[in-house]
């Protein structure tokens, strides 16, 4: 019963945080579009798979930074009863994110377009990928209040007895 819970619950976090991710990425990667038929065939066709490798890999390795969260029985206790640190995390990440779209904090790149140097604001790369790694932790690390899981698994066990009936 618990188990099946549990795998429900990660599940749902690793679903939610890869729809997430992949959103973000193709917001950025919207935004830095330069609209040409190569931008748009670039846009629909390698961007969503960039996206799923990256999106993959981020919610891998928050996975694996985040394995003692769901190992250590005291912390985990802690953590999934402090709901507001990961949902605070995420804010955070999101709010670094869209502030590394603001002209205020955007980088100048130099790049080569067709032998000439061209310039081009792109988004602050130290906001951008600390609000990713953190918008994306936090998500995968956000956990239903205990009050629910209880309510779920009261659920549960009165569907095992119906049926054992």
């Amino acid at each position: 019963m618990s188990k099946t819970i549990t795998i429900l619950t990660l599940g749902l976090q690793i679903a939610l945080t890869f729809i997430a991710t992949f959103c973000i990425y193709m917001v950025f990667a919207l935004l830095d579009s330069d609209f040409g038929l190569d931008g748009l065939f670039g846009l629909l066709i390698f961007q969503p798979i960039i996206a799923i490798i990256l999106s993959g890999l981020t919610v891998f390795v928050c996975l694996i930074v985040g394995l003692p969260i769901r190992l250590n029985s005291k912390l985990n206790y802690w953590w999934t009863t402090n709901l507001y640190i990961a949902i605070i995390g995420t804010i955070i990440g999101l709010t670094l994110l869209v502030l590394s779209l603001l002209p205020t904090f955007s980088e100048t790149a130099t790049y080569d377009l067709n032998g000439v140097p061209t310039l081009k604001q792109i988004p602050n790369s130290i906001l951008s990928i600390s609000g990713w790694l953190l918008t994306a932790f936090s998500l995968l690390h956000i956990y239903p209040p205990r009050q629910v899981t209880e309510k779920v698994k009261t659920i549960f066990k009165g569907f095992s007895t119906t049926e054992q009936r």
